[in-house]
């Protein structure tokens, strides 16, 4: 369990989240063989580790996350920067320190000494939160505590919720102000993400639809709204910050309607045969759906080990399988285990290839990276990122051709603007000017604020003699708005003034 939080590697090159996510699958693989070997040879699995111990286990890898992000505290002090702990961004370290949360609560109601320690951790873990500036995390904070009290203040069951409904709203807009224009782009985000839910709202875009094809849907709304308010809030997008959405999205309404089911099935479960333990399960799964509303939970293979537990804690006392289904999953867990194993050793093989061929790059051994390149391929074709580091690298050693056809390759899985400007700069050194330009103008609509684009586009436009597109594209670039003041962005715009100037004499 400990390794889905803290795990990391150099020799990836994602070195923060990727290796955490082969623990996970190595762990599930492990207690498969584990599960096939009990159900042969019987014997006790629960003496090995009592559930409290797991309990405890949780609360201890929490203060260890705390200790990780307690750490960070200079660079909070100095540079403002949240803590993260030992994941990549704060909000999956609040994500994990929120699935950890319940346990606190838990321990609350064991002896003085677990008491206070539980009282001690359930603290920190609320101040790491608060510091890591996790909105949704504080919102998720405060309703599983709402939820855990209830229980002493014995309220109606109409005071339950118009007291929960009342928390959630106010926290919502408390939140919502303290970063607006965050939460504004947010909203830019799900409009367009359910424009692509209408699309397809029966079965969804499927698995990768979201990063296949959410770029492209922020596009056509800039298109069509290019003087709207969320220009200067467009940014490249690679989640929809709403875990409903993106189920929605990949698997339609169909998928929705499974998850309300499934999560309906799990609440009655724990309001029926009511414990601490079912209790505590309970309250994962609210603070994760919680977290959900506002964040990405579940990209993270900590969120996803303490959920799979819950769900046990929920589960355990009441669904049982008779023996020709147990036969049955016997026969095909053991070789879908094995499968699984196949597939990690091959991934990693890949993983350490694309990492060796980053490093040849950066040593300028080109002709070595394009070999690991090529090794790497075979296990990450499917890999959008990969696919872009590898069409870059293509690039830079001025192989065009091979460039645009892995480039096209990533297209197909990854609608982003940094890849319409590799696609358009490749076909611009191949003297394509006209699918240099379709990329170019792709990508402003995609990041409206941004400068680069519309820079190359004026450039293309006067190497082909359309001067007066070309002077009305660098006017608007001197007259456009910064978001972010750079070197880089004053050098265009000052650029484009002398060209107008030049124009105009």
């Amino acid at each position: 369990m400990g390794g889905t939080l803290f795990f990391c590697s150099v020799h990836f090159v994602d070195t923060q989240v990727l290796p955490k996510w082969i623990v996970f699958a190595v762990g599930g693989m492990i207690w498969s063989v584990v599960s096939c070997a009990h159900h042969l040879v019987p014997f006790d699995r629960c003496a090995l580790l009592p559930h409290k111990c797991i309990h405890y286990a949780i609360v201890g890898l929490i203060i260890i996350e705390i200790c990780w992000g307690i750490c960070q505290l200079p660079a909070l002090i100095q540079h403002g920067i949240p803590l993260k702990g030992s994941l990549d961004n704060p909000a999956g370290f609040a994500a994990s320190l929120c699935v950890g949360f319940p346990f606190c609560l838990w321990m609350l109601n064991k002896g003085r000494d677990r008491r206070i320690i539980g009282q001690v951790v359930a603290w920190a873990v609320i101040a790491s939160v608060l510091l890591s500036a996790s909105r949704a995390g504080i919102l998720s904070l405060l309703f599983v505590y709402a939820i855990w009290k209830r229980r002493n203040l014995r309220p109606t069951r109409t005071i339950q919720r118009i007291g929960l409904i009342s928390i959630f709203l106010c926290s919502v807009i408390a939140l919502y102000l303290v970063k607006k224009d965050s939460a504004d782009g947010r909203m830019l985000i799900w409009r367009c993400s359910l424009e692509m839910m209408l699309d397809k709202p029966l079965f969804g875009w499927g698995m990768n639809g979201f990063e296949a094809h959410y770029m492209d849907y922020q596009a056509a709304y800039f298109k069509r709204h290019p003087d709207s308010s969320y220009v200067q809030l467009a940014d490249t997008v690679q989640y929809p910050y709403n875990e409903y959405l993106q189920i929605g999205i990949s698997f339609g309404i169909v998928g929705l309607l499974i998850v309300i089911a499934w999560l309906i099935r799990l609440f009655r479960v724990a309001k029926k045969n009511y414990s601490s333990e079912k209790e505590c399960g309970m309250l994962v799964w609210i603070s994760v759906c919680v977290l959900g509303f506002f964040s990405y939970p579940l990209m993270y293979p900590f969120v996803w080990t303490v959920l799979l537990y819950a769900t046990f804690l929920l589960l355990k006392d009441t669904i049982k399988f008779p023996s020709t289904l147990r036969n049955v999953g016997v026969a095909c867990l053991l070789p879908l285990s094995f499968w699984i194993g196949s597939l990690i050793i091959r991934r990693v093989k890949a993983e350490l290839a694309w990492t060796e061929a980053v490093t040849a790059s950066a040593a300028k051994q080109t002709d070595r990276a394009l070999e690991h390149y090529q090794h790497a391929y075979i296990g990450l074709k499917h890999d959008q990122y990969f696919l872009y580091n590898y069409a870059f690298e293509l690039n830079q050693i001025g192989l065009y051709d091979s460039g645009i056809k892995i480039a096209n390759q990533c297209r197909e899985l990854w609608a982003d603007y940094d890849l319409e400007l590799l696609l358009a700069e490749m076909n611009e050194q191949r003297g394509e000017d006209t699918q240099a330009e379709l990329h170019y103008r792709q990508a402003s609509l995609m990041c409206p604020n941004r400068f680069i684009p519309l820079y190359c586009l004026v450039q293309i436009l006067n190497r082909n003699e359309r001067q007066n597109e070309a002077i009305s594209l660098a006017r608007q670039i001197v007259d456009k708005p910064v978001k972010i003041p750079s070197f880089q962005v004053e050098w265009i715009k000052k650029t484009m003034k002398e060209y107008v100037n030049k124009s105009d004499n």
